[in-house]
C-alpha cells in the first residue's frame, strides 16, 4: 500500500515528522533536492525558514490532496511509524538506516549524481 516513509526533522526548537504515503521510493533523492533548495538559508543560520523550504519542496504539488502527507510534531513514532529518513539540522547531519553523512554530503551524493547522470550504489 503506497511506499511509505518519513522524514523526521530536528532543530533546537523541537522535532517534527513529514510523513509521506507515497514519497519512499524517490525520498533520498527527493530529500536532497529539497535541501539544496534550503541551502542558503542553511548557511545563514535560518533553521525555521530552511526546515519550510524543505517541506515545501517534499510536498510539493500535493498542498491541496486531502491524502499523501502529513505532520505530526515530537519525536519520531507518531501513527505513521515506517522506515525515516532524520534530518538533524541542530548538527547539520542526516541519518539514512545506520547511515549518518553531513547535510552537504548528502546533497553532493544524491543530487550530485542526479546532475551527473550515474547510479547510486
Amino acid at each position: 500500500m503506497g511506499a511509505r516513509t518519513n522524514f523526521h526533522f530536528k532543530t533546537a526548537e523541537g522535532e517534527l515528522t513529514l510523513y509521506s504515503h507515497w514519497g519512499g521510493d524517490s525520498k533520498n533523492l527527493d530529500l536532497a533536492m529539497a535541501l539544496q533548495k534550503a541551502r542558503p538559508r542553511l548557511s545563514m543560520g535560518d533553521t525555521g525558514y530552511a526546515l519550510r523550504i524543505v517541506i515545501s519542496q517534499l510536498i510539493n504539488s500535493d498542498w491541496n490532496s486531502e491524502t499523501g502527507f502529513g505532520i505530526y510534531v515530537g519525536s519520531e513514532g507518531g501513527e505513521e511509524q515506517y522506515n525515516y529518513t532524520m534530518v538533524d539540522f541542530t548538527n547539520h547531519t542526516v541519518t539514512d538506516a545506520d547511515t549518518v553523512n553531513s547535510i552537504e554530503d548528502y546533497i553532493k551524493y544524491y543530487a550530485g549524481a542526479r546532475e551527473e547522470g550515474s547510479l547510486l550504489v
